[in-house]
Protein backbone atom coordinates (compact mmCIF):
# COMPACT_ATOMS: atom_id res chain seq x y z
CA UNK A 1 0.00 0.00 0.00
CA UNK A 2 1.24 3.48 -0.92
CA UNK A 3 -0.26 6.14 1.34
CA UNK A 4 -0.37 9.85 0.47
CA UNK A 5 0.06 12.13 3.46
CA UNK A 6 -0.29 15.86 4.03
CA UNK A 7 -3.12 18.42 4.14
CA UNK A 8 -5.89 18.39 1.53
CA UNK A 9 -7.30 21.47 -0.18
CA UNK A 10 -10.44 21.70 -2.30
CA UNK A 11 -11.55 24.55 -4.58
CA UNK A 12 -15.22 24.61 -5.63
CA UNK A 13 -17.03 26.55 -8.33
CA UNK A 14 -20.69 26.53 -7.24
CA UNK A 15 -21.78 28.00 -10.59
CA UNK A 16 -20.59 25.04 -12.68
CA UNK A 17 -22.97 22.49 -14.25
CA UNK A 18 -23.89 19.88 -11.60
CA UNK A 19 -22.99 22.20 -8.74
CA UNK A 20 -25.80 24.58 -9.65
CA UNK A 21 -28.34 21.99 -8.52
CA UNK A 22 -26.45 20.09 -5.84
CA UNK A 23 -23.86 22.38 -4.29
CA UNK A 24 -25.33 22.77 -0.79
CA UNK A 25 -25.54 19.00 -0.45
CA UNK A 26 -21.96 18.67 -1.71
CA UNK A 27 -20.75 21.41 0.64
CA UNK A 28 -22.38 19.62 3.58
CA UNK A 29 -20.64 16.33 2.73
CA UNK A 30 -17.28 18.07 2.38
CA UNK A 31 -17.86 19.85 5.70
CA UNK A 32 -18.15 16.45 7.38
CA UNK A 33 -14.57 15.66 6.36
CA UNK A 34 -12.24 17.67 8.65
CA UNK A 35 -9.19 16.63 6.61
CA UNK A 36 -10.31 18.93 3.75
CA UNK A 37 -9.81 22.69 3.71
CA UNK A 38 -12.59 23.87 1.39
CA UNK A 39 -12.54 27.19 -0.50
CA UNK A 40 -15.54 28.34 -2.56
CA UNK A 41 -14.80 30.67 -5.47
CA UNK A 42 -17.28 33.05 -7.04
CA UNK A 43 -15.24 34.17 -10.05
CA UNK A 44 -11.96 33.40 -11.87
CA UNK A 45 -10.37 36.27 -9.93
CA UNK A 46 -10.73 34.16 -6.76
CA UNK A 47 -8.55 31.34 -8.05
CA UNK A 48 -5.12 32.81 -7.37
CA UNK A 49 -5.96 33.91 -3.78
CA UNK A 50 -7.40 30.46 -3.13
CA UNK A 51 -4.24 28.75 -4.38
CA UNK A 52 -2.08 31.18 -2.40
CA UNK A 53 -3.93 30.26 0.79
CA UNK A 54 -3.69 26.52 0.09
CA UNK A 55 0.01 26.78 -0.74
CA UNK A 56 0.58 28.57 2.58
CA UNK A 57 -1.16 25.66 4.31
CA UNK A 58 1.25 23.25 2.66
CA UNK A 59 -1.37 21.09 1.00
CA UNK A 60 -0.19 17.95 -0.78
CA UNK A 61 -3.55 17.13 -2.42
CA UNK A 62 -5.54 19.67 -4.46
CA UNK A 63 -9.11 18.71 -5.35
CA UNK A 64 -11.15 20.73 -7.84
CA UNK A 65 -14.95 20.63 -7.83
CA UNK A 66 -16.06 22.19 -11.09
CA UNK A 67 -16.17 21.65 -14.82
CA UNK A 68 -13.42 21.24 -17.37
CA UNK A 69 -13.00 25.00 -17.66
CA UNK A 70 -12.70 25.44 -13.90
CA UNK A 71 -10.15 22.63 -13.62
CA UNK A 72 -8.03 24.06 -16.43
CA UNK A 73 -8.18 27.58 -14.98
CA UNK A 74 -7.05 26.34 -11.57
CA UNK A 75 -4.31 24.11 -12.98
CA UNK A 76 -3.15 26.83 -15.35
CA UNK A 77 -2.77 29.25 -12.44
CA UNK A 78 -0.95 26.56 -10.46
CA UNK A 79 1.50 26.01 -13.33
CA UNK A 80 2.04 29.70 -14.12
CA UNK A 81 2.23 31.09 -10.59
CA UNK A 82 4.91 28.87 -9.11
CA UNK A 83 3.14 29.04 -5.74
CA UNK A 84 3.93 25.40 -4.95
CA UNK A 85 7.52 24.21 -4.57
CA UNK A 86 6.21 20.70 -5.28
CA UNK A 87 3.06 20.25 -7.30
CA UNK A 88 0.26 18.65 -5.26
CA UNK A 89 -1.57 15.51 -6.27
CA UNK A 90 -4.65 16.60 -8.28
CA UNK A 91 -8.16 15.18 -7.76
CA UNK A 92 -10.89 16.19 -10.22
CA UNK A 93 -14.53 15.99 -9.13
CA UNK A 94 -17.21 15.95 -11.88
CA UNK A 95 -18.96 19.17 -10.88
CA UNK A 96 -19.31 20.65 -14.36
CA UNK A 97 -21.42 20.10 -17.45
CA UNK A 98 -19.30 17.85 -19.66
CA UNK A 99 -16.65 16.62 -17.18
CA UNK A 100 -14.47 15.12 -19.90
CA UNK A 101 -11.25 15.67 -17.94
CA UNK A 102 -12.62 14.03 -14.80
CA UNK A 103 -13.86 11.15 -16.94
CA UNK A 104 -10.30 10.33 -17.95
CA UNK A 105 -8.23 11.22 -14.91
CA UNK A 106 -10.58 12.05 -12.06
CA UNK A 107 -13.04 10.64 -9.55
CA UNK A 108 -15.69 8.55 -11.32
CA UNK A 109 -19.42 8.47 -10.73
CA UNK A 110 -22.03 11.16 -10.16
CA UNK A 111 -20.92 14.30 -8.33
CA UNK A 112 -22.50 13.07 -5.08
CA UNK A 113 -20.89 9.64 -5.31
CA UNK A 114 -17.53 11.03 -6.41
CA UNK A 115 -17.50 13.52 -3.52
CA UNK A 116 -18.31 10.80 -0.99
CA UNK A 117 -15.69 8.52 -2.50
CA UNK A 118 -13.06 11.25 -2.28
CA UNK A 119 -13.99 12.10 1.31
CA UNK A 120 -13.74 8.43 2.24
CA UNK A 121 -10.31 8.27 0.63
CA UNK A 122 -9.22 11.33 2.65
CA UNK A 123 -10.56 9.81 5.88
CA UNK A 124 -8.93 6.42 5.34
CA UNK A 125 -5.35 5.44 4.58
CA UNK A 126 -5.22 7.44 1.30
CA UNK A 127 -3.96 4.48 -0.64
CA UNK A 128 -2.63 5.51 -4.08
CA UNK A 129 -1.67 2.03 -5.31
CA UNK A 130 -2.72 1.79 -8.98
CA UNK A 131 -4.68 5.03 -8.55
CA UNK A 132 -2.30 7.56 -10.13
CA UNK A 133 -2.09 8.91 -13.67
CA UNK A 134 0.13 11.56 -15.21
CA UNK A 135 -0.96 14.08 -17.83
CA UNK A 136 0.25 17.34 -19.27
CA UNK A 137 -2.00 20.25 -20.20
CA UNK A 138 -2.24 22.22 -23.41
CA UNK A 139 -0.64 25.64 -22.94
CA UNK A 140 -2.33 27.90 -25.47
CA UNK A 141 -1.04 31.35 -26.43
CA UNK A 142 -3.30 33.29 -28.80
CA UNK A 143 -1.96 36.86 -28.70
CA UNK A 144 1.50 38.12 -27.81
CA UNK A 145 1.51 39.64 -24.35
CA UNK A 146 -1.73 37.98 -23.23
CA UNK A 147 -1.65 35.40 -20.42
CA UNK A 148 -1.57 31.81 -21.67
CA UNK A 149 -4.69 29.70 -21.49
CA UNK A 150 -4.74 26.07 -20.40
CA UNK A 151 -6.89 23.08 -21.24
CA UNK A 152 -6.82 19.39 -22.02
CA UNK A 153 -8.87 19.49 -25.23
CA UNK A 154 -8.80 21.90 -28.16
CA UNK A 155 -11.16 21.57 -31.10
CA UNK A 156 -12.01 23.41 -34.30
CA UNK A 157 -14.02 23.14 -37.49
CA UNK A 158 -17.32 21.28 -37.13
CA UNK A 159 -16.58 20.78 -33.43
CA UNK A 160 -17.47 24.45 -32.95
CA UNK A 161 -20.94 23.95 -34.47
CA UNK A 162 -21.39 20.86 -32.28
CA UNK A 163 -20.37 22.82 -29.19
CA UNK A 164 -22.69 25.72 -29.96
CA UNK A 165 -25.54 23.26 -30.63
CA UNK A 166 -24.86 21.59 -27.26
CA UNK A 167 -24.94 24.91 -25.41
CA UNK A 168 -28.13 25.95 -27.20
CA UNK A 169 -30.16 22.74 -27.40
CA UNK A 170 -28.73 20.10 -25.04
CA UNK A 171 -27.29 21.68 -21.89
CA UNK A 172 -30.25 24.06 -21.67
CA UNK A 173 -32.47 20.97 -21.28
CA UNK A 174 -30.43 19.70 -18.35
CA UNK A 175 -28.42 16.99 -20.12
CA UNK A 176 -24.87 16.60 -18.79
CA UNK A 177 -21.72 14.49 -18.94
CA UNK A 178 -21.05 11.86 -21.63
CA UNK A 179 -24.68 11.72 -22.74
CA UNK A 180 -24.73 15.39 -23.72
CA UNK A 181 -21.43 15.05 -25.57
CA UNK A 182 -22.65 11.96 -27.40
CA UNK A 183 -25.75 13.84 -28.57
CA UNK A 184 -23.74 16.81 -29.82
CA UNK A 185 -21.28 14.49 -31.61
CA UNK A 186 -24.11 12.62 -33.35
CA UNK A 187 -25.73 15.91 -34.36
CA UNK A 188 -22.43 17.10 -35.83
CA UNK A 189 -21.91 13.90 -37.80
CA UNK A 190 -25.51 14.05 -39.07
CA UNK A 191 -24.97 17.63 -40.20
CA UNK A 192 -21.78 16.70 -42.05
CA UNK A 193 -23.41 13.70 -43.73
CA UNK A 194 -26.39 15.78 -44.87
CA UNK A 195 -23.99 18.45 -46.11
CA UNK A 196 -25.74 21.11 -44.06
CA UNK A 197 -23.90 24.41 -44.69
CA UNK A 198 -23.54 25.13 -40.99
CA UNK A 199 -21.63 21.90 -40.39
CA UNK A 200 -19.69 21.79 -43.66
CA UNK A 201 -17.83 25.07 -43.40
CA UNK A 202 -14.19 24.36 -44.03
CA UNK A 203 -11.59 26.24 -42.01
CA UNK A 204 -8.31 27.11 -43.68
CA UNK A 205 -5.56 26.21 -41.22
CA UNK A 206 -1.80 26.53 -41.52
CA UNK A 207 -0.26 23.82 -39.36
CA UNK A 208 3.27 23.52 -37.97
CA UNK A 209 4.07 20.34 -36.00
CA UNK A 210 7.14 20.68 -33.78
CA UNK A 211 9.87 21.90 -36.16
CA UNK A 212 8.29 20.59 -39.37
CA UNK A 213 7.53 22.80 -42.35
CA UNK A 214 4.19 24.49 -42.92
CA UNK A 215 1.28 22.30 -44.03
CA UNK A 216 -1.95 23.87 -45.27
CA UNK A 217 -5.30 22.18 -44.69
CA UNK A 218 -8.93 22.86 -45.54
CA UNK A 219 -10.17 21.48 -42.25
CA UNK A 220 -13.50 19.84 -41.49
CA UNK A 221 -12.60 18.68 -37.95
CA UNK A 222 -9.59 19.52 -35.78
CA UNK A 223 -8.99 17.90 -32.38
CA UNK A 224 -6.05 18.06 -29.99
CA UNK A 225 -5.77 16.62 -26.50
CA UNK A 226 -3.45 15.38 -23.79
CA UNK A 227 -6.16 13.01 -22.50
CA UNK A 228 -6.17 9.31 -23.31
CA UNK A 229 -9.97 8.98 -23.20
CA UNK A 230 -12.37 11.64 -24.45
CA UNK A 231 -16.12 11.83 -23.98
CA UNK A 232 -18.07 8.52 -23.93
CA UNK A 233 -14.84 6.56 -24.40
CA UNK A 234 -13.67 8.17 -27.66
CA UNK A 235 -10.02 7.56 -28.52
CA UNK A 236 -9.68 9.41 -31.84
CA UNK A 237 -5.89 9.59 -32.02
CA UNK A 238 -3.61 7.07 -33.67
CA UNK A 239 -0.32 8.92 -34.22
CA UNK A 240 2.82 6.98 -33.30
CA UNK A 241 5.29 9.85 -32.91
CA UNK A 242 6.67 10.89 -29.50
CA UNK A 243 4.89 13.85 -27.94
CA UNK A 244 2.28 14.61 -25.27
CA UNK A 245 -0.11 16.47 -27.61
CA UNK A 246 -2.25 14.22 -29.77
CA UNK A 247 -3.72 15.75 -32.92
CA UNK A 248 -6.28 14.47 -35.39
CA UNK A 249 -7.30 16.50 -38.43
CA UNK A 250 -10.00 15.54 -40.92
CA UNK A 251 -9.94 17.46 -44.17
CA UNK A 252 -12.90 18.79 -46.12
CA UNK A 253 -12.24 16.42 -49.03
CA UNK A 254 -12.14 13.29 -46.83
CA UNK A 255 -13.65 10.10 -48.24
CA UNK A 256 -16.02 7.56 -46.63
CA UNK A 257 -16.63 9.94 -43.76
CA UNK A 258 -19.22 8.08 -41.66
CA UNK A 259 -17.57 4.67 -41.64
CA UNK A 260 -14.08 6.09 -41.14
CA UNK A 261 -15.14 8.58 -38.46
CA UNK A 262 -16.79 5.93 -36.30
CA UNK A 263 -13.79 3.63 -36.67
CA UNK A 264 -11.58 6.50 -35.50
CA UNK A 265 -13.57 7.41 -32.39
CA UNK A 266 -13.62 3.73 -31.36
CA UNK A 267 -9.82 3.83 -31.37
CA UNK A 268 -9.65 1.37 -34.27
CA UNK A 269 -8.99 3.52 -37.37
CA UNK A 270 -9.88 1.74 -40.59
CA UNK A 271 -7.57 1.34 -43.56
CA UNK A 272 -9.14 4.50 -44.99
CA UNK A 273 -7.83 6.64 -42.12
CA UNK A 274 -4.77 7.83 -44.05
CA UNK A 275 -3.60 11.28 -45.19
CA UNK A 276 -4.38 10.59 -48.85
CA UNK A 277 -8.04 10.07 -47.88
CA UNK A 278 -8.08 13.21 -45.71
CA UNK A 279 -7.36 11.75 -42.26
CA UNK A 280 -4.26 12.81 -40.32
CA UNK A 281 -3.15 11.93 -36.79
CA UNK A 282 0.14 13.00 -35.26
CA UNK A 283 1.73 13.45 -31.84
CA UNK A 284 3.88 16.47 -31.02
CA UNK A 285 5.27 18.49 -28.14
CA UNK A 286 4.47 21.86 -29.67
CA UNK A 287 2.06 22.89 -32.41
CA UNK A 288 1.46 26.19 -34.16
CA UNK A 289 -1.73 26.84 -36.08
CA UNK A 290 -2.80 29.90 -38.02
CA UNK A 291 -6.50 30.50 -38.68
CA UNK A 292 -9.29 33.03 -38.70
CA UNK A 293 -12.15 31.49 -36.76
CA UNK A 294 -13.13 29.83 -33.51
CA UNK A 295 -11.59 27.18 -31.25
CA UNK A 296 -13.09 25.18 -28.40
CA UNK A 297 -10.78 24.99 -25.38
CA UNK A 298 -12.33 22.68 -22.78
CA UNK A 299 -15.82 23.83 -23.72
CA UNK A 300 -15.02 27.55 -23.87
CA UNK A 301 -15.20 29.22 -27.30
CA UNK A 302 -12.17 31.30 -28.31
CA UNK A 303 -12.31 33.68 -31.27
CA UNK A 304 -8.88 33.83 -32.88
CA UNK A 305 -7.36 35.57 -35.86
CA UNK A 306 -3.79 34.66 -36.62
CA UNK A 307 -1.27 32.37 -34.94
CA UNK A 308 -1.98 30.13 -31.96
CA UNK A 309 0.93 28.48 -30.16
CA UNK A 310 0.13 25.22 -28.36
CA UNK A 311 2.71 23.44 -26.21
CA UNK A 312 2.65 20.73 -23.57
CA UNK A 313 2.96 21.85 -19.95
CA UNK A 314 4.95 20.08 -17.30
CA UNK A 315 3.37 16.81 -16.22
CA UNK A 316 0.99 16.70 -13.24
CA UNK A 317 -0.06 13.70 -11.19
CA UNK A 318 -3.78 12.91 -10.89
CA UNK A 319 -5.74 10.71 -8.49
CA UNK A 320 -8.11 8.23 -10.17
CA UNK A 321 -10.77 6.62 -7.98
Amino acid sequence: MKAHTGPVGLISNPGSGHNRNHFERIRTRIGQCPQIHHIVTDSPADIKPALTELAARGISVLAINGGDGTASAVLGELLESGLFATSPLIALLPGGTANMNAGDIGISGSLRKATSHFCEWCESGRDTTDKLAQRTLLRVVTVDGQPPLYGMFLGGGAIIQGTEYAHREIHSRGFRDDFSLALSTLRTVWGVLRKEPLYNRHVAINLFLDDADLAQHNTLILAMSTLQRLAFGMRPFWGQEPGDIQLTLIEQHCTRFARTFFSIIRGRPSNNAVPSAGYISHNAQKIRIELDGKLNLDGEILVVKGPVEISASMSLKFLKL
